[in-house]
Formats: C-alpha cells, structure tokens, sequence
C-alpha cells in the first residue's frame, strides 16, 4: 500500500468537511508503509507481521473507541479501491438514521472477476436470508458504522470472515443496514482472498451462527 496510500491521504485531507482523525492500520506490510505513513498526520498502528483482516480491523475500531469521540467511523481499503468522493453519500444517507451504511458493488461481468461474483452473489443471499434484511453486498469493506454498534457488537474473527460476522451481529442485535452504490474498482495487484477455502469459512460461520440459535 505504500505507493496508494499518499494519494489516499491526499484525497481524505481534501474532504469537506474534514475527517476528525485518521487511523491506519499497518497489518506487517514489507514495504515502505511504514515511511509514508511518517509524513503525515495519522494515528498509526503497526503489526510486526501480518495478523488478518480481521485482526487489522478490530484493532482499528478499539482504537476508534478509545482514542475518538466521533459518532462514525468510516473503514476503507488503502488501495484506491474505495473512492474518497463517495464519503459524502454515506454522509448523506446516515441522516436516514441507519446504524450502519455499506458499500454496493454492482456485479458484472468485466467489472468485477467472475469468482467474486459467483462467491459476493452466494454470501450475500445467506446472509439476506439469515438476517431479514436485504445484504446487497456482504463483502465490500467500504463502511460507515455508527459508535453505539461497535460498543455493542463482540467480534473476535481474525481473517476476512470478521466482515461476515460483523454483519450477523450487528443485524442480531437490531440494527438496520443500508447500502449505497459505489464503483466497482479492482486494482491490478491482485486479491488477498482465497475464494473457495474463504466461501468454506463463511459456510461454517454461518452454520455456527445457526446451531448455536
């Protein structure tokens, strides 16, 4: 992420109005991540190695409980597959009041690879059906989440499944969850997602979910 992230903290410096604070989320990068991010005015947080999506992620939201006061916290991916210009729609749709706001990628063929369709199609359906709420898209990790969600939720998944259980919890508990387009963007550094042992992980999450009912 070393050569997307100036431009990425260019872009959220540019934001009006601005973000309070910005938490990066360094999950044992061998690049020069470390440099760049030194150059700007960031709270850092730096794993020696690579610990998972998941683990990266929730060391991101302690850190937005304990070192923020703001009502939203917005996750967004350090390779410029989340577009900086769709901050204010999410703004704009959580004057709607929903607990949390995520991405939608339109899946379409040439726009997204086929093996993300195939397994984003499969996972979001389970999850709309588990839910009773419609789950467009249950793998985008473009997010607003409102403070009063984080506080209640107890995620504990390391790898990319700590999105999937995000969202269970979250929809358990009672929140509503909106969705609004975005981009469909992919980069050509290649994917960190194992799509069938990952589609495996979710299938027994979701069966722990349910027997555990």
């Amino acid at each position: 992420a070393a050569h997307t992230l100036p431009v990425l903290l260019k872009q959220l410096a540019r934001l009006s109005p601005p973000a309070r604070q910005i938490f990066v989320v360094n999950d044992g990068s061998t690049d020069d991540t470390e440099q760049v991010l030194s150059k700007f005015s960031v709270h850092r947080i730096t794993n020696e190695s690579n610990k998972g999506k998941g683990f990266a992620l929730r060391q991101g939201f302690q850190a937005f409980l304990t070192q923020s006061d703001s009502e939203y916290l917005i996750c967004m991916d350090a390779d410029l597959q989340h577009p900086v210009a769709c901050i204010p729609d999410f703004l704009a749709q959580s004057q709607h009041d929903p607990a949390v706001v995520i991405g939608w990628r339109r899946r379409k063929p040439g726009k997204m690879p086929l093996p993300r369709i195939v397994s984003n199609s499969l996972t979001s359906f389970i999850l709309s059906q588990i839910t009773g709420q419609k789950i467009l898209d249950s793998q985008c990790g473009f997010r607003m989440i409102r403070r009063p969600v984080l506080q209640q939720l107890q995620l504990s998944e390391d790898g990319f499944q700590l999105e999937t259980e995000f969202i269970l919890q979250a929809a358990a508990r009672g929140f509503p969850i909106r969705f609004i387009p975005i981009p469909t963007i992919y980069n050509d550094h290649g994917s960190h997602i194992n799509h069938l042992g990952d589609t495996l992980r979710f299938i027994k999450l979701v069966w722990n979910r349910i027997t555990k009912k």
